[in-house]
């Protein structure tokens, strides 16, 4: 409720949220007066399977997208547990 009244003041001029599943987006876009534009979640890039995922199998970000949210993933640049880091994967260097 805070910042759906920066919103209304003009301070912002959009909302977004992190980390969310499916389930707490429905509960989020069921009492928001605001609704979110952006959803930022964890992308894991060498653990695909590990998104947050909702009971009935569809994803978060089809989820949001599906109710015109833009969605942006984010992951931390470490070689843990790896052994080539992420930065020097030819993989990931050619989606950058």
């Amino acid at each position: 409720q805070g910042m759906e009244r920066l919103l209304d003041a003009g301070r912002v001029r959009a909302l977004g949220v992190s980390n969310f599943g499916v389930a707490e987006l429905e509960e989020l876009w069921a009492i928001a007066r605001h609704r979110p534009a952006y959803l930022q979640n964890i992308f894991k890039v060498y653990k695909p399977g590990e998104q947050i995922l909702s009971g009935s199998g569809v994803s978060v970000f089809q989820w949001a997208q599906s109710r015109g949210m833009v969605t942006v993933g984010y992951s931390a640049i470490n070689s843990w547990p790896h052994l080539l880091p992420p930065l020097e994967d030819p993989h990931v260097q050619a989606i950058a």
